[in-house]
């Protein structure tokens, strides 16, 4: 029987929803309701969760909610197909707090995966050689700069491969690299626990972050100038004023050991997941301008469906498209920026990947990622 009354209110954001986009829930309950264990859990219909009111067994997922009104997100790539119950339920219990909500997990359709089409670089100390190259970065006049790790050096290059430019001789191991609209080269100097930014025609400019980042591995600009970096070892995205170098802000909401980052066009940062710490599994998290939460790729799922083992780089392009390297798998996982997973690709062929780290996508919608553990950089894109 019912120990409250149903004086609260659960409401979904759609009734129906494509496996792996995101689904929000918007919850309230009467201030003498709330606890920090009110929680939200999904079952799966018929048969499932507390119909009436008592255990019946396991929820497929759930979070706690913990205000008196407010939204929780759920990423559906772990439901199967078919029907849910969605119940907002009191203290750790099962007792209802409003009357549950039903939706549906349809099927997503594949796709047709991005083939090779090019390949430049090989293992060695020269110039336009590579030791284990991590991180890409492509400039608006679509050079190519990469984190060339083991050779302690950032090297740009042309679309075909020709070499442009080498930066070395302050870097320590470099993780990442990104390239603001200027042309200004920000490298993530992974070694020595800071970034470091280059004009574009190689001039040291300044520092970013001495004393205050641990193992970065990630850089990304925004639109007002301002520098990301994922700050890895205090698990949190640190935000830079990118004129002065001052500390603006940092995120930390389901941040846990953070890797590549890349915004798009609407201005939303994407963050790679690589620990359990706070985000509970491996995930590409999105975040808004403003740093809050707006949903997940490849949370929860089996390596058959998009998930992701200790993934590193994110890229997405104008389609509506994201990419993450799955170095663990030897592959890049494409989804859509809502969540669904697409298809896999670089794992045959001419374009087989070894431990792929860094990725970008260039002004052609060609896809670079570096084949780490072929001291390569590879493009792929749609089959001509």
């Amino acid at each position: 029987m019912r120990t409250l009354a149903v004086t609260g209110t659960l409401s979904g954001s759609a009734a129906s929803v494509e496996q792996g986009e995101t689904l929000l829930f918007t919850y309230s309950t009467p201030p003498a309701t709330v606890t920090p264990k009110n929680w939200v859990g999904l079952y799966s219909d018929p048969g499932n969760g507390p119909v009436d009111q008592r255990y019946v067994g396991a929820s497929t997922t759930w979070q706690y909610v913990t205000l008196a009104a407010g939204t929780v997100s759920f990423g559906t790539g772990a439901l199967a197909p078919g029907n849910y119950l969605a119940f907002y339920l009191h203290d750790d219990g099962y007792t209802w707090l409003a009357d549950p909500v039903k939706f549906s997990v349809r099927p997503t359709p594949r796709t047709e995966p991005p083939v090779y089409l090019s390949a430049f670089g090989r293992p060695g100390r020269g110039p336009g050689q590579f030791d284990r190259p991590a991180g890409v970065g492509i400039d608006r006049l679509g050079q190519i700069w990469v984190a060339d790790t083991g050779n302690d050096r950032v090297q740009a290059f042309t679309r075909d491969g020709r070499l442009v430019r080498v930066l070395a001789g302050r870097v320590k191991a470099p993780e990442a690299v990104a390239v603001d609209q200027a042309g200004n080269v920000f490298i993530a100097d992974t070694g020595n626990n800071r970034v470091v930014e280059y004009a574009w025609w190689g001039g040291f400019l300044r520092e970013f972050g001495v004393g205050a980042l641990e193992k970065p591995r990630g850089v990304a600009v925004d639109a007002a100038g301002n520098l990301l970096v994922s700050d890895t070892g205090h698990d949190r995205v640190a935000r830079f004023d990118g004129r002065t170098g001052a500390l603006l802000s940092s995120i930390t909401e389901k941040v846990s050991s953070p890797q590549g980052l890349t915004f798009d066009g609407d201005g939303n940062l994407w963050v790679v997941q690589n620990g359990r710490t706070a985000s509970g599994n491996v995930a590409v998290v999105r975040y808004s301008p403003a740093g809050s939460v707006l949903g997940t790729i490849g949370y929860g799922q089996s390596s058959e469906f998009g998930g992701l083992s200790n993934p590193a780089g994110v890229a997405v392009d104008k389609a509506g498209n994201a990419f993450v390297t799955v170095p663990d798998y030897g592959w890049v996982a494409q989804f859509r920026t809502a969540g669904p997973f697409r298809a896999e690709f670089g794992f045959d062929g001419y374009g087989t990947l070894s431990f792929p780290l860094g990725i970008a996508v260039d002004g052609q919608g060609a896809i670079v990622v570096a084949d780490t553990g072929n001291s390569r950089i590879v493009h792929f894109g749609a089959s001509k």
